[in-house]
Parts: structure tokens; C-alpha cells; sequence
């Protein structure tokens, strides 16, 4: 009786351990996780790792890669060292919270704001005619061009950077949903209405969710873009962030702790970008092929 269960504990076990597999590759695929992006990554901090071993550039402009994981773990969760330069007492994670809840405040508006006009837009002739040249005039102007008009009109405030990402988010996920509607098969909606869909069905079932793909591009997009733009507006004299911190640093020439918060501020953008690829791909794996 114990041999033939030992068989089929057994025989069962290759079959669980292909079920586990797959699930692992169903989230690494949902979440989007290249295996030859993860060995390009390996590659760089290597290659960088030899050029700094070798002296080939002074530390000066190029501090090891040992040296910026240092300099991270020590002035992470609290730095007497960045306290002196008035970035106060909270270390790397106190200004990284700022410039990431900026970036999210800003992404949420955006979001709800482009959305909705780009749908609008999309089927009103009237509203269009009138908002196109708006957005695409705001499009067309480059965004670090228009910062120093938000410095001047906001000041140094958090409305000011916030209200930057604002403007340059709407922009592109204004024009996604827009094209997203415009490439939505008509089929769709002459199909809900035959089914006898009001134009609230048809809005919410089948534009919304109909172009949810296309849309999701557009906010990835935006929030890739975002995170250098907030840096970018802190080094215009915010009190915090990470690009105050990078600011502080250079006028230092502490070239290692800038390295630390340039590093800390993209491992952060490409967690995210990670993560929403992975809840996007779930909320649309509707439109997904099974490939697993």
C-alpha cells in the first residue's frame, strides 16, 4: 500500500512542479519581467564595475558601484550628512516620498483629465475642434522650456512641480485615448446598439473599457516621462525631492551621493512601471492571447 502511494506521490509531483512553473511564468510575463533586460542590467554594472576597478575614469566623475550601494544604505532612512546641507534629517526616503507623491498626485489628475476630455473629444466634433489646438499647441512646446514659467507664475511651491507633470501627462494620455477611440472598431458600438445599449452603456462598455489598452500605454508613458521632469523641477529651487538632493550634491561635487540618488530615484521608476505593467496586464488580459 505505502509503495504504490510513493508512486503516485511521484507521479503526481513532475505534473505539480510544472503547475508551479507555470504560474511563475504567467506572473513574470504579466509583470513584464525580460529575462534579457534583467542580463543587460547585469552587463552595465559590471562593465561599470570594471571601469572604476581599472581607474579608467577618476572617482571623481565616476564613484564605484560599491560606493554608491554604501552611500545609499547609509543615508537612507536618516543622514546626519545630508541634514548638513539643510535636506533635513529623514535621508534619501524622506525626499524620495515627496518626489514619488508628487509624481502620483500629478499621474492621478492627469489621468482622470485626459481621459475624460479624450473620450469627449473623440466623439464631439464641437469639443474638439475647440481643445485640439490647445493640447497640441501645449504638446508641441518643450515641457523644460515652459518650467521656468511655472517657477515664475507658482514659485517654488509644490503646486508648481505638480502642476507641470499636470500639463505634461494630460497632453499624452489626452492624445492615446483620443487615437484610442478613433482605431476602436465601429462594429463595437453598432453591435450595442443593436442590443439596445443608451449612449451611457455605450460610453462606459465600450469606449472606456474598449480602449483601456491603448490608454494604458499612454499613462506608462507619461509616468516614464514624469520622473525626470519632477527632478528636474525640484533643481529649480524645491525645498525637497531627490532633485534637490541631486542639486545639493553637485554643488558639492559629491559626485557619489548624487550617484546614490540618481540610482535610488530610477530603481523606484522602474519598480512602478513593473508593477502598473502588471496590473494593467490584468485588468485587460481580456485582450491578451493565451501564450501560457
Amino acid at each position: 500500500m505505502s509503495e504504490a502511494l510513493t508512486q503516485r506521490r511521484l507521479a503526481i509531483a513532475p505534473v505539480a512542479a510544472d503547475g508551479v512553473l507555470l504560474r511563475v511564468a504567467k506572473a513574470a510575463a504579466r509583470l513584464q519581467i525580460d529575462p534579457l533586460g534583467i542580463l543587460g542590467l547585469v552587463v552595465l554594472v559590471f562593465l561599470w564595475w570594471g571601469v572604476t576597478h581599472l581607474q579608467l575614469v577618476s572617482p571623481l566623475f565616476l564613484p564605484p558601484p560599491g560606493g554608491v550601494a554604501a552611500a545609499i544604505a547609509e543615508n537612507f532612512f536618516a543622514s546626519p550628512y545630508l541634514a548638513n546641507y539643510h535636506l533635513g534629517d529623514g535621508g534619501l526616503q524622506a525626499s524620495l516620498a515627496y518626489t514619488v507623491s508628487n509624481v502620483l498626485i500629478a499621474l492621478a489628475i492627469a489621468c482622470v483629465v485626459g481621459i475624460a476630455l479624450g473620450l469627449m473629444t473623440a466623439r464631439i466634433a464641437f469639443l474638439r475642434a475647440v481643445l485640439d489646438p490647445v493640447v497640441l499647441t501645449a504638446g508641441t512646446i518643450p515641457i523644460l522650456v515652459t518650467a521656468p514659467f511655472f517657477l515664475i507664475w507658482f514659485g517654488t511651491s509644490r503646486t508648481a512641480q505638480v502642476s507641470l507633470l499636470v500639463l505634461y501627462a494630460v497632453t499624452i494620455i489626452y492624445l492615446f485615448a483620443q487615437r484610442a477611440v478613433a482605431n476602436l472598431d465601429p462594429i463595437y458600438v453598432a453591435a450595442s446598439r443593436t442590443l439596445g445599449a443608451d449612449t451611457r452603456r455605450i460610453i462606459l462598455d465600450v469606449y472606456f473599457f474598449g480602449t483601456l489598452p491603448e490608454v494604458f500605454g499612454g499613462i506608462r508613458i507619461a509616468l516614464a516621462g514624469a520622473w525626470g521632469l519632477e527632478a528636474f523641477s525640484e533643481l529649480l529651487g524645491a525645498r525637497q525631492g531627490i532633485g534637490r538632493i541631486i542639486q545639493a550634491m553637485a554643488s558639492g561635487m559629491d559626485t557619489q551621493t548624487m550617484a546614490a540618488a540618481i540610482l535610488t530615484l530610477a530603481i523606484v521608476a522602474v519598480g512602478f512601471d513593473m508593477i502598473i505593467a502588471g496590473v494593467f496586464g490584468f485588468i485587460t488580459r481580456w485582450r491578451r492571447p493565451a501564450r501560457l
